[in-house]
């Protein structure tokens, strides 16, 4: 028979291609099994390492799922994968032999290999054996996983996030999540109720909640807000003492400039200077109806003056060294004092005549107090004792407590059953007046508590240190709840330190500063401070990523199992009831999750190297980017919404158009994994954390790096930055918190794992 030369050249042709896939063939090494092959133990990995990031619910190419045994069978644009019984005439097996083409996986995916003569030897006789499905019975046999405790010293800081201001840090160090207060350094709160490392972080934009993420669940908290309310400038040197009348309407303050100054706390606005002539004014203190103030001086002097137009009503001499310390007692008619010569005294303003001198310390006395009735005092001293006094006559009464370091502040509850001393241990403590037992140790101060404080109502204790760190606490239970850092007015000068604290009212302070100034204070969110709301969940693993909505009413979850599924839901954050889980977006781990700045949108990215967009109201699919070579691990928008900017296991950062669905440009590659990516608001700026130890600032318009930030030891998992760039925090694999500035780069602090 003669054909015709067109079909001669097809059939030729057929016969190479057929040669040539017999010549590409994987052999085949098909066990010898008593037992059937079990598809949810053994094939269901397989396939899902080779096959499930193309063909899966989140992407299944030309329509073929291999993810389930269902899409195997009901097969895409080329009919059904598999016949169950015959092997051999199944397409999905034929093709990932290389028996025919298109050879699966296909050979230009070069991270992902061809299965093995094994694997292929388990498919084919789970094939040949029927195909069946055990996922069912496979789930039901399955064990929930029960974690133990973490080993000692697993401590590294995977999550990181800061407030939009950029005053509170929050780290996921092992399975506890620590909160800073950025400026100081001071531990605000522990909390706890992870069993597993923390995954992922997020503040709510206003900064009432903290969510954190960890093995199946989200845990939800209220956290208190508040922040730093005015300055109150005019002092020429330290302000070491301040004191707030009994109706709140005037704050006194002594500094080493030689003036005591009277303010409007309303305003910060000064009323009136006094000089005191010839002696730096060490400590203040305001009579009960707020008419006199009296000054301790350190020439061993006390002057008392007249509110209303600063004269001079009293001149008290006798000590033999600095005052260290001044209050009203009897109704304001009487003063005590104490002072470095190791006494303290008594004076009647009303009558001539010495007064009463307190002895018993031994050295210096540092601090002194009042009851809240007028009628005891307690004096602190260098020899870490506290004692207590009669106000009438100055009788000694007993020696309160020994706390076996110098006392430099004392405060006594309005109940008058307890005190507060501020030590030079860099430690507080709460004392049981009538026993003397310690009921409560505020410590975590980097230098000497230098000023302490009761709320009105009693309920909080403020504490004030040598670092420059001040903060609030529940007097009860001792937990910490809020903390703040005095700042210098020159922002290129570390934070001052703290000599004194007082209350306005009992959402609020004052603190005295060496920065020659003072500073108030105001905090919300103390009642149910760091409360721990339902936890979210269950979820199928790990939460990897977190987000807050920019209302702070929904909660986005990443996820999912990993070389299994990919996970996204949303949460209503005031129920905490699911609102939608949004199934099949993508086909592995997810990494990333972000809000549009809109909140209309969310931005997802994972394991499967996609980043994706859904529509927050209804989860519906809006864009589909593809570009990255490895896992997807961070994603976040442009302040505009306009752009998005992605960090990859590949080591680079990528921008993305939106509208377009488009890459715009792949920037400077990182040493390593690009982990967490934060766009810097208004700016031409995105931070990321990279596992070559480092931060790195890159330009997305040009896709230049501009900025290194360095100090870790180890691989750096998170990142965050304050709204305005100014602050830039992140932890990693060495336990260790860094905190830079973003303009330079410059380490301001390293707090390390305790």
């Amino acid at each position: 028979m003669r054909y015709p030369r067109i079909l001669l050249a097809i059939l030729c042709g057929l016969a190479a291609s057929s040669a040539r896939a017999a010549d590409d063939a994987i052999a085949v090494e098909v066990p010898k099994r008593e037992k059937p092959v079990s598809y949810a133990k053994e094939v269901a990995d397989v396939l899902d390492a080779k096959c499930a990031g193309c063909h899966s619910g989140a992407l299944a190419e030309n329509k073929l799922k291999l993810d389930d045994v269902a899409g195997m069978l009901k097969g895409g644009k080329h009919g059904p994968a598999i016949v169950p019984g015959k092997a051999d005439e199944s397409l999905m097996f034929k093709m990932a032999s290389h028996r025919v083409k298109p050879y699966m996986p296909p050979v230009d995916k070069k991270d992902v290999t061809p299965l093995t003569p094994a694997e292929l030897g388990l498919v084919k006789l789970w094939i040949d054996a029927g195909a069946k499905d055990d996922s069912a019975e496979a789930a039901a046999e399955a064990k929930p996983i029960e974690l133990g405790p973490l080993p000692a010293g697993v401590r590294p800081i995977v999550a990181v996030d800061l407030t939009g201001e950029g005053r509170r840090v929050a780290a996921g160090r092992g399975n506890i999540v620590t909160v800073y207060d950025a400026d100081s350094g001071l531990e605000i709160a522990e909390l706890t109720g992870h069993q597993d490392i923390i995954q992922s972080l997020r503040f709510s934009p206003d900064g009432s909640r903290l969510a954190a993420g960890s093995y199946r669940f989200v845990t939800l908290w209220n956290a208190p807000t508040g922040g730093e309310v005015r300055t109150f400038a005019g002092h020429n040197d330290q302000v070491k003492g301040v004191v707030v009348s009994a109706d709140g309407k005037t704050i006194a303050s002594a500094g080493l400039d030689k003036t005591v100054r009277l303010w409007n706390p309303a305003d910060g606005k000064e009323t009136r200077k006094i000089d005191v002539p010839n002696a730096q004014v060490l400590a203040v203190a305001l009579s009960p109806n707020g008419q006199s103030v009296a000054a301790a001086c350190g020439d061993g002097t006390i002057h008392v003056f007249n509110t209303a137009d600063g004269k001079e009503l009293h001149l008290l001499k006798g000590h033999g060294g600095a005052v260290n310390g001044v209050v009203f007692v009897r109704e304001g008619r009487a003063l005590a004092t104490v002072s470095a010569d190791g006494t303290g005294r008594l004076w009647s303003l009303g009558k001539a005549g010495e007064p009463a001198i307190l002895l018993g310390h031994n050295g210096p006395v540092l601090s002194i107090a009042a009851t809240a009735d007028g009628q005891s005092l307690l004096t602190g001293g260098q020899d870490g004792t506290v004692r207590l006094w009669h106000a009438a006559d100055g009788r000694a009464a007993k020696v309160v407590a020994s706390l076996g370091a110098p006392v430099h502040a004392l405060a006594a509850s309005p109940d008058g059953k307890s005190l507060l001393a501020g030590c030079a241990d860099k430690a507080a403590r709460r004392v049981d007046l009538p026993s003397g037992k310690v009921l409560a140790t505020f410590g975590g101060h980097g230098g000497p508590v230098q000023g302490v404080a009761y709320s009105p109502t009693g309920d909080l204790v403020a504490t004030a240190g040598a670092e420059g760190g001040v903060k609030v606490w529940d007097a009860a239970s001792g937990a910490g709840i809020i903390a703040f850092g005095h700042r210098s007015p020159d922002v290129n000068q570390p934070i001052q330190g703290i000599n004194a604290v007082a209350f306005l009212g009992d959402e609020g302070l004052i603190t005295a500063s060496a920065s020659k100034t003072l500073k108030t204070w105001s905090f919300r969110g103390t009642f149910g401070a760091w409360t721990l709301a339902p936890p979210l969940g269950p979820h199928a693993f790990r939460v990897l990523a977190i987000d807050f909505s920019p209302d702070g009413r929904i909660l986005a979850t990443g996820g999912g199992e990993p070389s299994r599924s990919g996970e996204v839901k949303l949460w209503d954050v005031a129920t905490g009831s699911l609102i939608r889980s949004i199934d099949d977006l993508h086909s592995d781990t997810v990494f990333g999750v972000r809000f549009s700045p809109d909140g209309t949108r969310l931005a997802t990215c994972a394991a499967d190297k996609f980043l994706k967009v859904v529509g927050v109201a209804d989860g519906k699919e809006l864009r589909v980017f593809e570009g990255h070579t490895h896992h997807v691990l961070a994603v976040d928008w442009r302040a505009d919404g306009k752009q998005l900017v992605t960090g990859g296991a590949d080591n680079v950062l990528k921008v993305w158009d939106y509208a377009a669905g488009e890459q715009i440009r792949t920037a400077q590659a990182a040493g390593k994994q690009v982990t967490a990516v934060r766009w810097v608001a208004n700016k031409p700026e995105v931070a990321g954390a990279s596992g070559d130890k480092t931060v790195h600032f890159w330009n997305p318009d040009n896709g230049g790096m501009f900025r290194t930030f360095s100090g870790p030891d180890d691989f750096v998992f998170g990142v965050a930055v304050s709204a305005d760039g100014s602050l830039v925090a992140a932890g990693g694999a060495d336990g260790n918190l860094f905190l830079w500035r973003g303009d330079n780069a410059q380490v301001l602090r390293k707090i390390a794992p305790r």
